[in-house]
């Protein structure tokens, strides 16, 4: 009779515990080039079960949320559902990819005054430049203002 072989997890176990690779290392300059962060996210790929995969891309998107914190942050320093997380925009825009949900795209005017939009690295002559949620620093700040 033939035992389970390592490389085949049970149904309750993901298939990247106990694995090297997905958690940042204190020491790694650029972890997410590193053989043992690439071969972590072709294990998520390539093996994960996809609800577990699907849950592990959704636990992700609020993983860095602190306790006292009211928005929800991404994960920061892991390897999750196939994707390095840096706690930042990009990584957000990454897991809602592997979840197949739309992605925010900024509007081309502010939803507040539909003056054209532009962003801090490319500001142009006569647009106002993007702060959050479409809307331009003006009205950003005046939203604030008012509550």
């Amino acid at each position: 009779m033939s035992t389970p072989s390592a490389m085949s997890p049970s149904a309750a176990e993901p298939p990247c515990l106990g694995l090297p690779g997905f958690v940042e290392p204190a020491h790694a300059f650029d972890w997410a080039r590193l053989p043992a962060t690439v071969a972590a996210q072709r294990v998520c790929i390539a093996h994960c079960p996809r609800e577990r995969f699907r849950a592990c891309a959704q636990a992700a998107l609020s993983a860095g949320t602190l306790v006292d914190d009211e928005t929800p942050s991404v994960a920061d320093g892991v390897v999750m559902a196939g994707v390095v997380c840096r706690g930042d925009t990009a990584t957000r825009r990454r897991l809602l990819l592997a979840l197949g949900q739309e992605i925010y795209v900024r509007p081309d005017r502010c939803v507040s005054c539909q003056r054209p939009m532009t962003t801090r690295r490319r500001k142009r002559p006569g647009y106002v430049v993007h702060e959050s949620n479409g809307r331009c620093g003006g009205c950003k700040r005046a939203e604030q203002r008012a509550a």
